[in-house]
């Protein structure tokens, strides 16, 4: 079902993840988004990174999914963010609702 909600991981530096967030909340692209901070381990382009960043936990809905990653990618300062899309299994189903609600447009 297409308004079954989702959810994208993605992070930011420290810096552009509240601008992120605010954004997507906003413009209905997500009903809400959670910011924490973690270390990330990676390579890119050939050397080992090890950063500090914030991961955005952004819930919407299937429909509003590509949207939301569209505009992501759109004010994203990094060359390649990491967006990967979850389906939500199951859940409280008021706050389910809440969230289709909230990014409906």
């Amino acid at each position: 079902m297409l308004q079954e909600p989702v959810i994208i991981f993605t992070t930011a530096s420290s810096a552009e993840s509240a601008g992120i967030a605010k954004t997507l909340i906003e413009e209905h692209l997500a009903a809400c988004v959670n910011v924490t901070g973690v270390t990330s381990f990676y390579r890119w382009e050939g050397e080992f990174c090890q950063d500090q960043e914030h991961l955005l936990i952004i819930k919407t809905t299937r429909d509003r999914a590509d949207a939301a990653m569209s505009r992501i990618r759109e004010i994203h300062s990094y060359d390649l963010p990491e967006m990967i899309l979850l389906p939500v299994a199951g859940g409280y189903p008021p706050y389910l609702q809440w969230v289709r609600d909230e990014v409906r447009q």
